[in-house]
């Protein structure tokens, strides 16, 4: 069942990328909140309305990808929201590792940078709700 409608909550400290993927997904029709580290990313959680779903880049400044994945799967009422970590070493992994990551954080799916915008779409989709209720093309 997807997570409720609150915005999408990137987290990159990228500003190209960052920038780049609000407005892409700006453009399909979704709410998107940005933060450019992991601190940043936390702040975001605490504060209404929750996000629908994660984008989460690993190596972050002030606090990485993974103490942002412990302090949500600390807290109960965080750990519900979806998390699609986008980053190009995590994506390396092999499978086993990758897998057995994903049970202890429960992380929603891995996408490695750079990624394709229509993968991304597809992967967001199957987690996530859009808050603005637009619709954008779903053809296979």
């Amino acid at each position: 069942m997807p997570a409720s409608s609150g915005p999408l909550l990137i987290v990159e400290d990228d500003a190209d990328i960052r920038e780049a993927l609000q407005g892409y997904l700006e453009l399909q029709g979704y709410e998107v909140r940005a933060a450019s580290n992991g601190k940043e990313a936390l702040k975001y959680l605490e504060t209404p309305p929750r996000p629908s779903l994660i984008l989460l880049d690993m190596a972050l400044p002030v606090m990485d990808g993974h103490r942002v994945l412990t302090a949500r799967k600390a807290n109960a009422t965080l750990a519900g929201v979806p998390v699609i970590i986008l980053s190009a070493g995590m994506a390396a992994m092999n499978p086993r590792d990758r897998a057995v990551y994903a049970a202890n954080y429960d992380v929603a799916a891995f996408l490695k940078k750079p990624v394709e915008p229509r993968l991304l779409l597809e992967v967001i989709e199957r987690f996530s709700l859009k808050s603005s209720g637009a619709q954008a093309g779903t053809s296979p």
